[in-house]
């Protein structure tokens, strides 16, 4: 044996030879578990993570979940996995996070990994000034100066008579997080190949402990429920596979998830070990317990593994014990001596404006983007725009071209995602009242108090700059937020091609109006840090006569909203997908994008594209893959146009662009050119409204039935979308019908009831008076008197849907035949249906939903 060999592995060994933990100890060499008699038997870990200075609203609750957890587990330690401070509370925030430190001091923290946030004033902010102030140690296995590690990679905690090994690690994009002027020859590596390194010197170092902890400031970019692993990611199953087995518990951080699973050890069959993160702001604490087998190996209790919630907690039992005493005066002490300044009016709003909520924080109600029940985070979906973010960036250009500015005037604004971390609610926080944004409220929205930097782009840069929306590292590689999308000031409008490679996303820009000059020179304005190449935005550093302003985010924000009185959520997308497929006939147009995420944005429910002074539209709806977007189809000749896309209802939406239309000319072998409908037909197929057969044929004077008749109409309606019952409306039509939502859609509708015997007879012929019954209901039944004498020789004024065939006479969608007769029970013919649909669509006769 060597002391190389893996801790499960001695352990089994030593409980099978029945060899004494300390001579187990000495056999094997330094470095390896103790696991003298006395130590216990059962620790609690205890995990927190993204904290950030949230001293007012969840410090005593986490202070009081904390020593009650404790209580219950004498052999336990409060660990964190970074990003303790940083994007705080106006409380915290206001006294450089001091509150914060102190905060958990009191709380006893045991160890934590280093976090990108700890950096935000630099490294020798974190190295000096917090680690002097925090009694625990901060941890960074993968972070050198210079070439040398001047941070610990891990340390020993004492958890009762049990011993805690913690390794901890930052996430590699830092320096992408961060701005790189307070980093310079700080380098940041692998955290997995980094942990594994400094658990091999722990090893060998002749430390004694029990258990294993690893810290990561890095995780998985989406929750999961409990007991089931988050979708993996290239990032994720990076720390979660290859970490060293010797590792008994993974704790994770930085993407703000929440997630508590078992994850198999890499090599050792049938072992597992805890994956967790808690979310983030001390909502959750983390809680894994561990208990020590026959065979020595520590294994996970699974009953007491968990996220604990910590709102709610009883803070009148808690108080009395001298860590919550203590914790919790030092959040009322911060909280009152920022109260003054925070209460402050800056300015005020009409309504709430945010930042963008992905679909597990918010729901369409009554068309409105909101919030769910029960959910308690503040949005943050980073991959979508947001009015706030928005705002933001129309604040920083705003802040450049006052009078009282002397520099260079910006012409564009952006903000940075990750930067918003608060919204602005019209209700209020106090008692300053209904829309009122107070100090404290504008602070925590930028908290990082970044100085802001103009920089100058070409056009051709500023087409980069929007294309590392898709996330590439230094080193070519995805991160785990693969997407983050940029705030822009209103005056950018630009189209992306989602499926498109890497580096062509971005197909048109547009400023002020005017198409973007790749050789022209645009001045813009961002964060400081953003603007010397973080968050991946490496363009930016490519920017020329790049200057300070000294103007502060925070500064410049306050300012805005004091002249921007009774300000509202701006729900217009600076940035529309748009991607072209040739249809028969006609163009695809794919769009996307239109709607937007922050709370009270309506539901779009149509998309419209006006190309060449003619205007098409189509229902914008959700695909099977939960994607919002609308298929519009153009009929006009291929090739170069322009385009202007627009939004129902009106949010603002409105980018123009020049656009490629591709089409498949329309061929039917047995439609020859001449043939009495013909460029009826050819009209139809290339609105999409008929289709051909496999062999080429449309079938002219084939009878269309009553199925396909329901399809047609649906497919002129746009094909609105459909909620399916539980079972079907008619005994003869099944879910798994070809056209069974059209025929769904048709009947709900009431444009179609089918028999009294309950059946829809899908395959029956529809005859033509039943027909001109279908298109009276789809144009909702519009006034219509009944005829006093018969519209046809062999339609009556009392035969049954007469007034809807004098309508049809009337509207000249159907003339009926030459001898005066309309031949009402004959079934209807494909070809002439197509006629009918076009004479419908040159009367202006459209879909009216009941």
């Amino acid at each position: 044996m060597t002391p190389s060999v893996s801790r499960r592995l001695a352990r089994r060994t030593a409980a099978g030879l029945g060899i004494a933990a300390v001579s187990l100890t000495t056999f094997l060499g330094a470095g390896v578990p103790a696991l003298a008699a006395g130590t216990g038997d059962q620790v609690t870990l205890l995990n927190i993570n993204d904290f950030h200075g949230r001293i007012s609203s969840t410090a005593k609750d986490l202070a009081c979940t904390v020593v009650t957890e404790e209580k219950a587990a004498p052999n336990s330690a409060l660990l964190s996995a970074g990003d303790n401070i940083g994007a705080s509370e106006f409380a915290s925030y206001i006294d450089d996070d001091n509150p914060t430190i102190d905060y958990l001091n009191a709380l006893g923290l045991g160890a934590s990994a280093a976090g990108n946030h700890e950096y935000d004033k630099g490294y020798d902010d974190f190295t000096t000034r917090v680690q002097e102030r925090a009694d625990w140690p901060y941890l960074a296995a993968n972070v050198t100066k210079d070439g040398k590690a001047t941070t610990d990679p891990y340390a020993i905690v004492d958890a009762g008579d049990v011993k805690v090994a913690v390794v901890g690690a930052v996430t590699q994009e830092t320096p992408g997080l961060t701005s790189p002027a307070g980093l310079q020859g700080v380098e940041f590596g692998d955290p997995v190949d980094g942990v594994n390194a400094a658990i091999e010197e722990l090893k060998a170092s002749g430390e004694q402990y029990d258990v294993l902890a690893v810290e990561y400031h890095e995780g998985s970019s989406g929750s999961s429920e409990p007991g089931s692993a988050p979708t993996p990611t290239p990032v994720f199953t990076h720390l979660i596979d290859d970490t060293s087995a010797e590792a008994d518990v993974i704790f994770t951080a930085h993407t703000h998830q929440s997630y508590v699973y078992q994850a198999a050890v890499p090599g050792e069959s049938g072992e597992t070990r805890p994956v967790v993160q808690t979310g983030s702001y001390g909502e959750n604490l983390g809680k894994v317990t561990l208990e020590k087998a026959s065979d020595g190996d520590w294994d996970v209790v699974a009953d007491a593994t968990a996220l604990v919630p910590t709102e709610g907690a009883d803070l009148e039992a808690c108080a009395g014990d001298a860590a919550y005493d203590t914790a919790a005066t030092i959040a009322d002490d911060a909280a009152a001596s920022g109260a003054e300044a925070a209460k402050k009016e800056v300015g005020d709003i009409d309504t709430d404006v945010t930042t963008a909520y992905a679909p597990d924080g918010a729901e369409y109600v009554d068309g409105v983007w909101t919030k769910k029940k029960g959910y308690t985070g503040r949005g943050d979906d980073r991959g979508s725009s947001s009015a706030l973010s928005d705002e933001l960036a129309d604040s920083m250009v705003w802040a450049t071209q006052q009078d009282s500015y002397s520099g260079d005037r910006a012409t564009i604004g952006v903000m940075n995602p990750g930067g918003v971390r608060d919204n602005l609610a019209y209700a209020p926080s106090g008692d300053e009242g209904n829309g009122v944004v107070t100090y404290g409220e504008a602070n925590n929205i930028v908290p990082f108090v970044n100085n802001l930097s103009t920089t100058t782009l070409t056009g051709a840069q500023f087409k980069d700059l929007l294309e590392e929306q898709w996330q590439l590292d230094a080193d070519g590689n995805v991160p785990s937020r693969g997407y983050l999308q940029l705030g822009l000031s209103g005056n950018v409008d630009y189209t992306f091609d989602e499926s498109a490679a890497q580096g062509e996303h971005i197909t048109s820009v547009s400023i002020d109006g005017k198409p973007l000059d790749p050789k022209a020179s645009y001045s813009l304005v961002a964060a400081s840090f953003l603007v010397a190449g973080g968050d991946n935005f490496h363009t930016f550093a490519k920017g020329t006569n790049t200057k300070d302003t000294g103007l502060l985010d925070r500064d410049a924000w306050i300012s805005y909203l004091g002249k921007h009185r009774g300000l509202k959520a701006d729900y217009s997308q600076r940035g529309i997908g748009v991607q072209v497929t040739a249809g028969t006939g006609s163009s695809i147009v794919r769009l996307t994008g239109l709607e937007s995420r922050s709370l009270g944005a309506p539901q779009i429910r149509t998309a419209t594209l006006e190309i060449d002074g003619e205007t098409f539209s189509a229902p914008y709806k959700q695909n099977k893959d939960g994607q919002w977007g609308a298929d519009v189809r153009v009929t006009l000749p291929a090739g170069e146009h322009e385009g202007t896309v627009t939004a129902v209802p009106v949010t603002g939406t409105s980018v123009t662009f020049p656009i490629t239309l591709e089409t498949e000319p329309v061929s039917f072998s047995d439609v020859p050119a001449g043939m009495q409908f013909s460029e009826d037909i050819t009209w139809a197929a290339a609105q999409g409204y008929v289709t051909g057969w496999s062999d080429g044929t449309y079938r002219p004077l084939q009878d269309v039935n009553r199925d396909a008749m329901a399809a047609f109409l649906y497919r002129m309606a746009g094909e609105p979308a459909v909620t399916l019952p539980e079972t079907s409306p008619f005994t003869d039509v099944k879910p798994t019908d070809q056209h069974y939502t059209a025929i769904v859609w048709a009947q709900q509708q009431g444009i179609t009831t089918g028999w009294s015997d309950g059946t829809f007879r899908p395959t029956t012929p529809i005859a033509r008076d039943a027909m001109a019954a279908f298109l009276y209901r789809y144009a909702g039944e519009p006034r219509y008197s009944d005829p006093v004498k018969g519209p046809f020789e062999d339609v009556s004024a009392s035969r049954k849907y007469a007034k809807e065939i004098a309508w049809l006479q009337s509207t000249g969608i159907s003339t009926g035949w030459s001898d005066g007769t309309y031949r009402p029970l004959n079934p209807m013919k494909r070809d002439a249906m197509a006629a009918f649909m076009h004479r419908m669509d040159d009367a202006g006769i459209e879909y009216v939903e009941d």
